[in-house]
């Protein structure tokens, strides 16, 4: 490394600190490290400028050259570890991403906020970073995220009661950390809430079984006989989530979409467009949503008793309809109002009326779709024969959706038992099952946007997979949110909060990094960086990839390097003592 004068053709010299290098294919290249500026402005301050950077280049160097050297470390063969100290001879690094979120997205300045005038004797900033980070490395109940509390470079001077109160704040501030979060998204890279997903599902928990607060024991999207907690979450076109909330276990699916929108007019955005399934398709939500200036894209069900009888007849008619060339498509559309009854509390003279929406209906065919109906119907036609063959042997639980296909069988109330007759014999309903054959491959869209074409409304409501996929990755992707292991209504909402800043992390991530990776290899890489103290202040990392180089370049460091040694393990990097504080800073804690 050497000064460069570089003169101007102005006439003016400027100074700065190069080094050579050879390229990948041998070239002699020089590189830029540092810039001083020009000698003329320079001598204002000092007296002979060029003598005084020499100096400084020199000492660059020098420092570059016992960052790059060799280091030995003394390995004893006979030294056992200390049992006492195990718990600190491994640290989490992939906790820096999440880390670096909650900084970047005002997380820790909003909690600082929230806290002003409010005396506790542990740090609330604290207990929420090791609560995201361990639900993305290592997911499990409060307990467990307080007992690996000294796996991770940040401090966490916290009792496992602190971690337990710290819970009861944050579900008081998880209204003002959502916000800081949607703030600094708009503010940041950008965001388009006109068209917006939304789904509802339920939580377990391993917990006492009575119900108590929002546990109340409803359907079961696991069929467990277990009180509940539903959630409901809203997020954009990219599966960024903007909002969730929680509701009782016994609540109906179609009863938590209006509160979540509500609470997204309050913070003042405008008209949006909602995207739903079926179970959101019911007359309060579409008269809720219109009333609002909003509007929806929803299914519409052509099975079971909430179908239509005049739309299911249309959505069978070959009218109208417009195939692919190779035939495996086809699709058509016909503008229509849907009849909605207005509760007595939406209209003026507080009577229940019903009132026309103006609505467009999309109905299409995919002989794929087509296909895998005939295939799921096929498993549970199987179940059907077996409850036919021995009905005495299953419940409603263990053969779940199987009666529908039977004939001659009834289930006792309470129990779930199959009541036997033995004056009636079941047997298979052949005509429940052409019937439901005859809807293979049909799927009907219901939506206010009349003046969207069919293109248009379709490719909207095939995003609705981005909803489904966040909740795989809370439930069983990754961050296994549940079983829930709390149970006081504060703690529950404080462990969703957390749950939910995990996701937003992942996607956030997701999108930000150059390769998009899967939520599943990202929690991967995050959970695989990890490193080992070795001695004298050195720690040992032995995972680098593609993706982890994308994440420390994302959190502005660099990759851990360093140098194969004899000395430890093959294929192992080294890196200096002062990467723990490196750590430490990116991860934007504050002690």
């Amino acid at each position: 490394m050497y000064l460069k004068r570089t003169p101007t053709k102005s006439g003016r010299v400027s100074l700065s600190a190069v080094q050579a290098y050879r390229d990948d294919e041998g070239r002699k290249r020089q590189r830029t490290v540092r810039t001083f500026g020009f000698v003329d402005e320079l001598e204002r301050e000092f007296e002979d400028p060029v003598a005084h950077f020499r100096e400084v280049v020199a000492e660059m160097d020098a420092e570059r050259l016992r960052a790059e050297a060799p280091a030995t470390i003394t390995i004893h063969p006979g030294k056992k570890v200390d049992k006492r100290e195990s718990s600190q001879l491994r640290r989490h690094v992939g906790d820096a991403l999440a880390c670096w979120w909650l900084d970047a997205l005002g997380v820790e300045t909003a909690v600082r906020n929230g806290m002003r005038g409010r005396r506790v004797g542990y740090d609330l900033n604290a207990a929420l970073r090791l609560l995201v980070c361990e639900r993305l490395l290592e997911p499990g109940s409060k307990l467990a995220a307080w007992e690996s509390r000294e796996r991770h470079f940040f401090r966490s001077e916290l009792t496992d009661d602190d971690v337990y109160r710290a819970l009861g704040e944050l579900d008081r501030l998880s209204g003002r950390i959502v916000d800081a979060c949607n703030r600094s998204i708009a503010k940041g890279s950008g965001r388009d809430e006109s068209l917006v997903y939304y789904d509802v599902t339920n939580y377990f928990f391993e917990c006492d079984p009575d119900e108590d607060g929002p546990r109340r024991k409803g359907v079961s999207k696991e069929h467990r006989p277990n009180p509940i907690v539903q959630m409901g979450l809203l997020q954009d076109s990219e599966g960024i989530p903007i909002a969730y909330d929680l509701f009782e276990g016994n609540t109906n699916d179609c009863e938590t979409l209006l509160p979540v929108l509500k609470r997204r007019r309050e913070r003042g955005l405008g008209r949006v467009v909602v995207v739903a399934d079926k179970g959101m398709n019911c007359s309060d939500n579409i008269a809720g949503i219109v009333a609002g200036g909003d509007g929806f894209v929803f299914s519409q069900s052509l099975r079971g008793t909430r179908s239509n009888s005049e739309y299911k007849a249309w959505a069978l008619s070959d009218d109208g309809y417009a195939a692919s060339p190779d035939g495996e498509f086809k699709i058509k559309s016909s503008q229509r109002n849907k009849t909605v009854r207005l509760k007595g509390a939406d209209t003026f003279d507080g009577r229940k009326r019903d009132v026309d929406v103006e609505v467009k209906v999309v109905a299409m065919w995919s002989r794929k779709y087509a296909e895998r109906a005939r295939h799921e119907r096929e498993k549970v036609l199987e179940k059907s024969r077996q409850l036919v063959e021995r009905p005495g042997a299953y419940t409603r639980a263990t053969h779940f959706g199987a009666a529908r296909y039977v004939r001659g069988i009834t289930f006792d109330r309470k129990t779930g038992e199959v009541l036997e007759d033995p004056r009636v014999r079941p047997q298979i309903d052949q005509a429940a099952v052409d019937a439901a054959a005859r809807l293979d491959g049909y799927y009907l869209i219901i939506t206010s946007e009349t003046d969207w074409d069919e293109g248009r409304i379709l490719d909207a409501y095939r995003e609705l997979w981005r909803i489904e996929e966040s909740f795989r990755v809370t439930k069983t992707g990754g961050l296994s949110s549940r079983p829930v292991w709390v149970w006081t209504p504060g703690h529950i909402r404080a462990h969703f909060l957390t749950c939910y800043l995990a996701l937003l992390i992942v996607r956030l991530s997701q999108r930000a990094l150059p390769s998009h990776p899967s939520a599943q290899a990202l929690l991967a890489d995050m959970r695989a960086l990890d490193c080992s103290y070795a001695d004298d202040g050195w720690w040992l990392f032995d995972h680098r990839t593609d993706l982890t180089d994308e994440v420390f370049a994302l959190v502005g460091e660099e990759p851990p390097g360093g140098v194969p040694s004899e000395n430890v393990q093959r294929d192992s990097a080294v890196c200096p003592a002062r990467l723990g504080q490196t750590a430490l800073n990116y991860c934007g804690s504050q002690v």
